[in-house]
């Protein structure tokens, strides 16, 4: 449970910033490059948050596929396809560098 699954790795668009989950959506770890290190703090907690957020729910959705493999039917607090869709929608409009729009 704790060997990351490259199926969940998730990229900032900026390629800056990349994470990796274990199934069930558990962290397991965060690259950052030197890159960032001088990016404005609100708008790399942004990118971290973004991207950690994508990487966790393709991890959750193994889970909820596995549910519904089963024959269970998940609660509506276990993430579905249209929660990973907005999160990446969010992802891939997130800039991170200076000289950039920012956030949308």
């Amino acid at each position: 449970m704790t060997e990351p699954n490259p199926d969940f790795d998730t990229a900032h668009p900026s390629g800056d910033v990349l994470f990796r989950s274990c199934r069930g959506g558990y962290l397991h770890s965060v690259v950052l490059t030197e890159a960032v290190m001088g990016t404005d703090v609100r708008r790399l907690a942004e990118a971290i948050v973004l991207t950690a957020d994508v990487s966790f729910l393709k991890a959750a959705l193994e889970i909820r596929g596995e549910l519904v493999t089963s024959g269970h039917t998940p609660s509506a607090a276990v993430p579905t396809t249209d929660d990973l869709r907005v999160a990446t929608e969010r992802l891939l409009a997130h800039t991170l560098h200076s000289g950039s729009e920012g956030t949308r």
